[in-house]
């Protein structure tokens, strides 16, 4: 490789050294070179189709827009038309995939590969039936079609057609093996309790520089769940080895290093992460917390405090005098304690999110009484205090007393305008701490109060999609007004139509509405979207799924819905909700998958 990179750098070809980056998995390196090949000629399609593809690979929606349609500025061949489509169905720009579809399919409506495409948009669409049939059309002109196969086997396991899905796959695969049919191939086979059959396709997988970080998170999953500690020690030792400039996978492994008691390790781990964090510009404040932690759990307090020192002027301050607290704490410092955690919450400022993990963590360390004392010392030293109202709207919210929450709230608003960003942030949690003192009390004025927040929120901002979205979300999960939360969930939905959440709230309208079918379409759509953004879907969205199947008599589909909802929420799931679940699978009976994994 180093040879290799030598040669080409000794030349003008900078498409064979950027090729050559991604090959091996350098992606900055490759899209340094494509960017001074786009300044030196913005119109060259080998770089355009080069920078499509690592936008792509990042999930930058924006650039892949960009690129893609200067792409077809300069060359509207079939091929770059037909990439495109394909580029935004794999980032979950489904409107934009169905409007360059829809001009592809009537310049060429007898192209075979446009055909297929229909079939994957269908499938994001949720549209299982269509998707299956366009699909299965395209097979009938060419069975040699690897991707029909592939999108094929995606469909059946949808469809909870386990078998068929997995033959589909393996068929796919014979034809052209590529990552993302052996991934496809692993998740069914984990549906069905093949784990060593899924590992297989994953290991496999995982060599190549160029894996998809889906595969890797799945396998590390796969070993966590079955207590495998020396393969995920492995695991982590060659995933670094092959991706070194990664920040999250050091932290991964230096969690597990944490977890199983070598500190030194996890100490080494997580301070690689950190330098390596902020020698790319975005100081990481979990690898300090981590950095520090291990530090700490060796016993090295001298050393806690002089690394922590080094971060207490800058952007990792209350991470670093949250650290130094914890660290007091355990040597019986209770007084400097306090006193590095109010630092800590006063660093964080007008930062909500940052403010609010402070002083969750403050309260976990303190208690509840002295970070009462804490805040209350703050707001009485400055009553019309910005940071200090909110630190105590923070803490009442906190301890549920949604009361003095609101109290607090509406200080925080006296003191910014309807013009500044934070006001309307702030109006925003009004309402939900309205919701969460309905769902507390049952008293039907909060909800009042709560809707009518929105209300006056969406007179001033009516095509507001989050306040659309919560107004639809209270209306249907209350049974109010329905056709007024459709309505709402509809105009967020065709405003925002990738944002998973907006699809969850109108598919939960339309089943309260009696639309079971379109419900069940949106709610495979969510799945999709939250699967393209590689992020678990919440219970609820498999549960709405299972709900919507049920009433349509796919007791099948419903049930393994269900089991799905099991797995998303894993231990932490509420009892109530657990409880529902497996009352749910109970009346539903046995799949035949649950079958063949005891047999």
């Amino acid at each position: 490789e180093e040879k290799a990179e030598q040669l080409l750098k000794g030349t003008k070809e900078s498409l064979l050294l950027w090729q050559h980056y991604i090959k091996a998995g350098r992606y900055d390196d490759a899209r340094k070179v494509l960017e001074q090949s786009y300044q030196a000629n913005p119109k060259n399609i080998s770089t355009l189709q080069g920078l499509l593809f690592l936008a792509e690979r990042a999930g930058d929606k924006t650039a892949a827009i960009k690129y893609g349609e200067q792409l077809l500025s300069a060359e509207e061949t079939p091929e770059n038309h037909l990439l495109l489509v394909q580029t935004y169905l794999n980032l979950g720009l489904i409107k934009e995939a169905e409007q360059k579809l829809a001009s592809f399919r009537e310049k060429y409506p007898n192209n075979g590969e446009g055909m297929l495409l229909s079939a994957w948009l269908s499938m994001k669409q949720g549209q299982l039936k269509e998707a299956l049939e366009l699909t299965n059309k395209r097979l009938e002109s060419d069975q040699s079609d690897a991707v029909a196969w592939r999108l094929r086997g995606q469909i059946n396991g949808m469809m909870t057609d386990y078998d068929q899905a997995i033959m589909d796959l393996k068929r796919s695969k014979t034809l052209s093996d590529v990552a993302v049919t052996r991934i496809a191939l692993a998740k069914i086979y984990l549906k069905v309790g093949r784990t060593e059959d899924a590992t297989t396709e994953l290991k496999s997988v995982v060599e190549d520089p160029q894996a998809p970080d889906e595969a890797r998170a799945i396998l590390e999953q796969i070993y966590t769940h079955a207590g495998r500690k020396e393969v995920l020690d492995d695991f982590y030792t060659k995933t670094l080895n092959q991706l070194p400039d990664s920040v999250y996978w050091y932290k991964r492994a230096a969690g597990f290093a944490g977890g199983a008691g070598d500190f030194a390790k996890a100490e080494q781990l997580y301070g690689t992460a950190l330098q390596k964090s902020i020698e790319q510009g975005h100081a990481d404040g979990d690898a300090l917390g981590g950095y520090l932690r291990a530090i700490m759990a060796a016993g090295k307090m001298d050393k806690l405090f002089e690394e922590a020192g080094k971060y207490i002027d800058g952007n990792l301050a209350p991470v670093a005098y949250l650290k130094m607290a914890e660290g007091k704490m355990k040597l019986g410092d209770r007084a400097t304690a306090v006193q590095y955690c109010k630092r800590a919450v006063d660093k964080a400022g007008d930062n909500d999110m940052l403010a609010v993990q402070m002083l969750q963590q403050t309260y976990e360390l303190l208690g509840e009484q002295e970070t009462e004392q804490l805040c209350r010392q703050k707001l009485e030293a400055q009553p019309e205090s910005l940071t200090a109202n909110l630190s105590m709207y923070n803490l009442c919210r906190l301890k549920g007393d949604y009361s003095k929450a609101l109290e607090y709230l509406d200080k925080c608003l006296k003191t910014t305008s309807p013009d500044q960003p934070q006001w309307l942030g702030y109006t925003m949690q009004k309402a939900e701490v309205l919701i969460l003192a309905f769902n507390k009390t049952s008293d039907n004025k909060y909800l009042k109060d709560a809707m009518g927040v929105y209300e006056s929120l969406l007179a001033k901002m009516p095509n507001n999609t989050s306040i659309l979205n919560n107004v639809a979300y209270i209306l249907a999960d209350n049974n109010q007004e329905l056709d007024k939360a459709l309505e709402y969930a509809k105009r967020a939905h065709e405003m925002q139509p990738d944002d998973p959440e907006y699809l969850d709230t109108y598919a939960i309208v339309l089943y309260k509405k009696g639309k079971y079918s379109e419900a069940a379409q949106f709610e495979r759509a969510a799945i999709q979207q939250y699967d393209t953004r590689q992020t678990s879907p919440p219970v609820e969205v498999y549960e709405h799924l299972a709900q919507a199947n049920e009433q349509l008599g796919e007791l099948s589909q419903a049930r393994a819905a269900y089991q799905q909802a099991l797995e998303a929420g894993g231990e932490n799931m509420q009892k109530p909700v657990k409880e529902r679940i497996n009352a749910a699978i109970e009346r539903l009976g046995k799949s035949k998958g649950d079958e063949k994994k005891e047999q």
